[in-house]
């Protein structure tokens, strides 16, 4: 029978499926709650297993009494097999009383069981770091308020201490979710929500708004940094103090053109005569490995890029198009990149 023979070879593909979805999450550059780095990413990982398992160990249970009741049907259809009605009754009745009723609630208890338990330990704790974080569109920007740094879309905390997220917005419903640290958390206008987690190992964990936000949704990605001790505490020092003066007589016009043009309108440098808040706040952008939410690298040529096609880079980005010479756009790129 052709069902027969499909079923045989249904648990094999389901096998490569699994093991096809497990390895492709693991692909470098491709964050995943399937590779935890913090206690918190570690229980949901855990629980995630825990279902996967309960659902495989049921899929083959039933994928094997469908054989076998194919098996028994083609065994009953022979000439000469005993009439069992009665007892083939009796034996659905309590088929149907521990498959129907009582496996499944012993499955979805346990499966219970694991959800509040991990709900609970997530629960909000205060942290030591505390990192404000407003969802803006399209990009995040960051307050540490206990040592008066202002960032944007690029978090930095130290390994092993726990971190305490407020997070907020002015504007729409975003989603914070890095999914090696921990997992999604909504910014919801009017109602800050906290999170709370620890970094077990220095390195990079990018994460993404996964709330639909806009137009510029998918392109709204962070970037958290996990220092050790001494180098997290030297990047407070270095953002709480205002950048150097320019020396370069590039970087000099672009200052002049950043605080005289459109730029100071909607942007902030620390030291300078540019303090509005409507966009990112720039004091250090230079020091800074992304533009615009992790759209391009920080680097002269991708700005420069990001200066004179601002909309085709990022569509549905608050910054528009603004009219910039070739020779103004490489004053700003000397003075941005000088900013550290």
């Amino acid at each position: 029978m052709k069902a027969l023979r499909w079923l045989r070879c249904a648990p094999a593909a389901l096998i490569a499926l699994i093991c096809a979805s497990a390895l492709s999450s693991c692909g470098s550059g491709s964050p995943s709650v399937l590779d935890p780095h913090s206690p918190e990413a570690r229980r949901i990982a855990g629980l995630f297993w825990l279902m996967l398992a309960l659902a495989t160990v049921v899929y083959f249970v039933v994928v094997g009494l469908v054989l076998l009741a194919l098996r028994r049907r083609g065994d009953s259809s022979e000439p000469g097999a005993p009439d069992s009605t009665a007892e083939g009754r009796r034996r659905t009745n309590w088929f149907i009383v521990i498959g129907g009723l009582a496996v499944p609630i012993l499955v979805l208890s346990v499966v219970a069981t694991a959800t509040v338990g991990a709900t609970r330990a997530l629960q909000e704790k205060s942290g030591v770091i505390h990192i404000e974080v407003d969802a803006q569109q399209f990009w995040w920007r960051l307050t540490y308020p206990d040592d008066h740094v202002v960032s944007a879309n690029e978090i930095h905390i130290p390994v092993g201490q726990p971190v305490e997220l407020t997070l907020t917005s002015d504007n729409v419903i975003h989603s914070f979710w890095v999914p090696q640290l921990h997992g999604k958390k909504d910014t919801i206008p009017g109602q800050p929500n906290r999170l709370t987690f620890t970094a077990q190992a220095a390195g990079e964990y990018r994460g993404q708004c996964a709330e639909f936000c806009g137009i510029g949704h998918a392109l709204m990605a962070i970037l958290v940094i996990a220092q050790p001790e001494a180098e997290y505490r030297q990047w407070l020092a270095d953002n709480a103090a205002a950048p150097a003066a320019p020396t370069d007589p590039e970087a000099i016009k672009g200052q002049r053109l950043f605080e005289n043009g459109s730029c100071a309108g909607c942007h902030a440098v620390a030291g300078t005569a540019a303090t509005a808040t409507f966009g990112p706040d720039l004091s250090h952008f230079g020091s800074r490995q992304t533009i615009a939410a992790l759209t391009l690298p920080n680097d002269p040529d991708h700005l420069a890029r990001w200066l004179a096609h601002t909309q085709d880079v990022k569509p549905g980005a608050r910054m528009p198009d603004i009219d910039l010479t070739a020779a103004e756009i490489q004053q700003l790129v000397a003075y941005l990149e000088s900013t550290r």
